[in-house]
């Protein structure tokens, strides 16, 4: 049986299963964020992220769940300027997928490039150079996005609250900007959903909470916030990253054993206007929140320059196999014999999914050489961050 067969009988195992749990309890929507990947030799990150974006597309579909997918306006260009990507985009959302936008306003240091303050104020914020000549703004944004989705109704609009005219043309569904977030709330809380939030003068944006679960604690914190409601929406978060994949994975399948035909699974469109929620008015935010924010700006990341200056995103390493990705994650261990982080376990499910799904095979390692797992952390992993984490650490 082909590689490709075997995991169309693994996806048919999977929305075949019995309908255990799936009748009541509280509903859930998925999102993930597509990020800018805004400086110098980005775009080849970028395409190792739409190859993790698909992997979670296609998991996803295989138990019926539909994902929210928030994309930047770099990322956005990036699929439009691609018949094949586009293509894809649109069978995503021909299957119930929802197209929403991703923006990281200037107060960020992952800033992408956009935003509709004035120059001085910009300055301020970014540096002389960041004002000097102009920014790109709301409309040049939204003309990106609009060539995936030109009725957005989703977005995720992070480090923005000081940017109203950019705010103001933001999509009327949002899942990041919280100001009613409960303080002191568990972690894995602050995904529950029992109203929907409407802005302080009415109207205007609507809002819902999503957790962004990483590595195990993460998860589990989620897992037991999850179990605990009988109703209501919960929202979780992820990025398309090779190290988030492990998450993502390991979310979803908490969620096949909850809901194995999706029955529960809901965009955050489909949350918002499927009268799951009520609404309720959310209190004004807190003025001073901008000044709070622009005491612990970091600078903008600089391009990458030599092997030392690795990103927080890492390349795809080569891949050792794993029994089954379809199996329990929490039990893969690592080459050290200690349990793998689930950034780890991410990359090696996710080099079983691309040699199943797209053919991706890794690339042999130079004559000479050590092995990824022997733990020696030899001259080419050492030249090659995130090539092999189980000998050189995360």
């Amino acid at each position: 049986m082909t590689g490709r067969s075997l995991l169309a009988a693994a996806m048919a195992v999977l929305v075949s299963a019995p309908a255990a749990g799936a009748a009541g309890g509280a509903h859930y929507f998925v999102a993930v964020e597509n990020g800018g990947y805004d400086f110098p030799g980005g775009e080849k990150q970028m395409a190792e992220s739409f190859k993790v974006l698909e992997a979670m597309v296609k998991l996803a579909e295989a138990q019926n769940a539909r994902l929210t997918l928030l994309f930047s306006a770099q990322y956005a260009v990036y699929i439009a300027t691609d018949p094949s990507r586009l293509a894809e985009l649109q069978a995503w959302k021909d299957a119930g997928n929802e197209v929403g936008a991703y923006h990281v306003g200037p107060w960020a240091a992952g800033w992408d490039g956009y935003s509709d303050l004035q120059s001085k104020r910009l300055s301020g914020l970014r540096g002389a150079a960041a004002g000097a000549g102009g920014v790109p703004g709301h409309s040049a944004y939204l003309a990106a996005l609009n060539r995936l989705e030109p009725d957005l109704k989703t977005g995720c609009m992070e480090a923005s609250a000081g940017d109203r005219r950019f705010l103001a043309a933001a999509p009327p569904y949002e899942v990041c900007r919280h100001p009613s977030e409960p303080p002191g709330a568990a972690p894995g809380a602050k995904g529950a959903n029992s109203f929907i939030g409407v802005g302080p003068k009415g109207g205007g944006q609507k809002f819902l909470f999503a957790f962004h679960p990483v590595e195990k604690s993460g998860v589990d914190e989620a897992e037991r916030a999850f179990s605990a409601l009988s109703e209501g929406v919960y929202g979780a978060v992820f990025r398309s990253t090779p190290s988030e994949f492990g998450a993502f994975y390991a979310w979803l399948d908490f969620l096949r054993r909850q809901d194995p035909r999706g029955g529960r699974s809901r965009t955050v469109n489909t949350a918002m206007n499927s009268g799951l929620l009520a609404e309720r008015r959310l209190p004004r935010p807190v003025r001073t929140a901008e000044k709070t924010v622009k005491k612990i700006l970091l600078p903008r990341p600089k391009p990458i320059t030599g092997p030392g200056q690795a990103r927080a995103e890492p390349r795809i390493p080569r891949l050792q196999p794993v029994p089954s990705f379809f199996g329990s994650v929490e039990r893969i261990p690592s080459g050290r014999g200690r349990i793998a982080t689930y950034g780890q376990i991410g990359s090696s499910l996710l080099g079983n999914i691309n040699r199943v799904m797209f053919g991706v095979y890794p690339k042999k390692r130079r004559p000479g050489l050590g092995r990824c797992g022997d733990g020696v952390c030899d001259v080419f992993e050492r030249s090659h961050p995130g090539s092999c984490p189980r000998d050189c650490g995360r």
